[in-house]
């Protein structure tokens, strides 16, 4: 017989083969065996369960973490899922000692241990740290959507409503023409008035909305999953979640993140700054560098002191400024005049103080725009070009030349940070979430980082010898 043929599924055995024998000496999930069973899971904050109270007796919560741990590490998160590999996974048997929690259990865990899922990131990222495998001296920090889970129609803001709106009422109109101009019998009539109803009842429905958002001073709000919003994602509108991670150079591992509903990443650069300092506390200085994305004055002065460097690059300005010479960073400050300098040389005085988003500035207004000849060049303003110059402006100055002499490091951001996402969102696929809440999409974050965080720690110190260190 010219092919491999496998055994008899009948054949009976003399000395049957131990479940052990299936899972090899460098098989990954060992070392999630030997990882959990080396934490308290007590003092992380788990809720674990004792006494002999009557009923059905729980499982170990040591159990149910493992089979969490390996399912988010092979692409499995749905709890019916995990459910299904417990009764058919050699290697999640072999974990769990062919234990198989239905989904309701496992749901619950990630519900009922929410901040301690999150130390558990923290922990073993502060474990890494001990292995002298992050070290902080460059951290890039950026953000990417992850859609959530929601309706797309379920989503609403002003101009949904008002589009949604009309329609209802267009069609409302078409029903009411038919109805009097037609003399269609009594049955069609009844439906097209239930018809109008209806219609009504959702305009109700959509003001109600539109009200709600104006007294809770709110832009949009989705009804499947409130804490979710519409952002921008690969081109499109998507109701989404914004997740920021802070990674480490040395060997690409998440040092930490945070999954946020803010719709761009303008409010996050000291957020993810103070997570980084919390980290590396006892390092002499760290550099963090963040795309244009994370540009805002007040964030980057509140996260620069003299153990934070921050290399970041200013968003680009009017490309027809650009192309003119007249973008704001050829215009010069004279610090002891209190006044800037033009590119053709013309003062541009201060003017008057002011106060925008928190922040406090200063205004210089050119008075020679008339004579210069480039006036259309330079500004659209009928009253000459203005420059805002914020009260902290000397710091954003020294970042942007501090960034411009180490261009050589801010280029290496994309390489950077842009390999956790590669991982987790082709390798894993984890581009949406399936909880909905922001506690819960961030307990499901601190899986998704720490799966990734794992297989990058297998991959560069390999099974053996991590299971020696845990064991």
């Amino acid at each position: 017989m010219p092919f491999i043929l496998g055994e008899d599924r009948f054949q009976i055995k003399l000395l049957p083969n131990i479940l052990d024998d299936y899972v090899s000496e460098n098989n990954p999930v060992r070392v999630i065996d030997a990882y959990v069973d080396s934490i308290r899971l007590d003092e992380l904050g788990f809720k674990v369960f004792e006494g002999t109270r009557p009923g059905q007796k729980p499982y170990r919560r040591e159990d149910i973490l493992k089979i969490y741990i390996y399912c988010y590490t092979n692409r499995i998160r749905s709890s019916r899922r995990m459910e299904t590999e417990t009764k058919r996974n050699i290697e999640l048997m072999w974990l769990v000692k062919k234990i198989s929690p239905d989904h309701g259990t496992l749901s619950a865990f990630m519900k009922n241990n929410k901040a301690a899922i999150k130390k558990l990131f923290k922990v073993f990222i502060l474990f890494i740290k001990g292995l002298g495998l992050i070290d902080g001296n460059l951290l890039a920090i950026d953000g990417t959507k992850l859609k959530a889970n929601s309706a797309k129609n379920k989503h609403y803001n002003e101009n949904i409503i008002k589009k949604k709106v009309e329609y209802y009422e267009s069609k409302i109109n078409e029903y009411v023409n038919e109805f009097i101009n037609s003399t269609i019998n009594e049955s069609v009539k009844l439906l097209l008035t239930e018809k109008v109803e209806t219609y009504k009842e959702r305009i109700k429905q959509l003001n109600t909305i539109k009200g709600e958002l104006k007294n809770e001073g709110k832009k949009q709000i989705c009804l499947t999953d409130p804490d979710s919003k519409s952002m921008k994602n690969n081109g499109k509108f998507e109701v989404c979640y914004n997740m920021q991670t802070l990674v480490d150079s040395t060997n690409k591992f998440i040092a930490d993140y945070e999954v946020t509903n803010d719709v761009n990443d303008q409010g996050q650069l000291s957020n993810m700054a103070s997570k980084a300092k919390e980290i590396f506390n006892d390092q002499d200085k760290i550099s963090l560098v963040a795309d244009t994305g994370y540009y805002n004055m007040k964030q980057i002065v509140n996260t620069v002191d003299e153990k934070t460097e921050v290399l970041i690059k200013r968003q680009k300005e009017n490309k027809k400024k650009i192309e003119g010479g007249f973008d704001r960073t050829k215009f010069i400050f004279d610090k002891s005049n209190d006044a800037y300098t033009c590119p053709l040389g013309y003062t541009v005085p201060f003017k008057w103080n002011s106060r925008e988003d928190d922040k406090d500035y200063k205004r210089y207004i050119c008075t020679d725009y008339l004579k210069c000849g480039k006036k259309e060049l330079c500004t659209s303003s009928k009253t000459g070009r203005s420059i805002s110059r914020f009260s902290d402006e000397d710091i954003i100055e020294k970042v942007d030349e501090i960034t411009l002499e180490k261009n050589y490091i801010y280029k290496r951001r994309g390489s950077i940070v842009e390999h956790p996402y590669g991982t987790i969102k082709r390798h894993f696929g984890y581009t949406y979430f399936l909880t909905r809440g922001l506690q819960s999409v961030n307990s499901e974050g601190a899986f998704i980082c720490f799966a990734y965080n794992l297989k990058r720690l297998i991959n560069i110190l390999g099974t053996r010898k991590l299971v020696d260190i845990f064991g």
